[in-house]
């Protein structure tokens, strides 16, 4: 999920190829930061021991490991729908299980025959509807505000 303050609206964004954001802000500019990034992943030259070149330096393509990105491009951009998918799904997931839990303690306690508990059947139902939460997160949701707005009904 994207949690920003209200300020990173102001600033420029850099969306790196695994799929994180960095808010330009007072860390510099993009050209700077993007221009740090390619150093960062440059292969150094290869020399021979008289200081003689042997392989040249293989520097990547600044665009294949960050670009600029607008407020409204992020949202649907490839390189970002996957780890904002993946971070969804873990917090459903988080609170999937949170569900579980519960769910396993009121079976307990409907085991021990405890009044005004539903039926054993009835909880493993829930249970197996938990546990089989499709997701939709997944694959269905484009853009990052559907993503972050997608919550399952049995999570409710």
């Amino acid at each position: 999920m994207l949690l920003y303050t209200e300020n990173w609206k102001l600033n420029e964004l850099i969306l790196n190829a695994n799929g994180t954001v960095i808010v330009v802000g007072d860390a510099g500019t993009v050209a700077g930061i993007i221009t740090d990034r390619v150093r960062e992943a440059t292969i150094p030259a290869v020399l021979d021991g008289d200081g003689n070149e042997v392989s040249p330096a293989v520097a990547p393509d600044a665009a294949s490991l960050a670009v600029e990105v607008s407020r409204e491009d992020i949202k649907t951009h490839p390189w970002r729908l996957p780890k904002a998918r993946a971070e969804r799904l873990e917090v459903i997931r988080d609170l999937r299980n949170a569900k579980l839990i519960e769910r396993d303690n009121e079976a307990n306690h409907a085991l021990t025959g405890r009044p005004n508990m539903r039926s054993v059947a009835a909880i493993e139902a829930d249970r197996q509807t938990l546990r089989d939460l499709p997701p939709v997160a997944e694959t269905a949701l484009t853009d990052t505000d559907a993503i972050d707005a997608y919550q399952p009904a049995e999570l409710a």
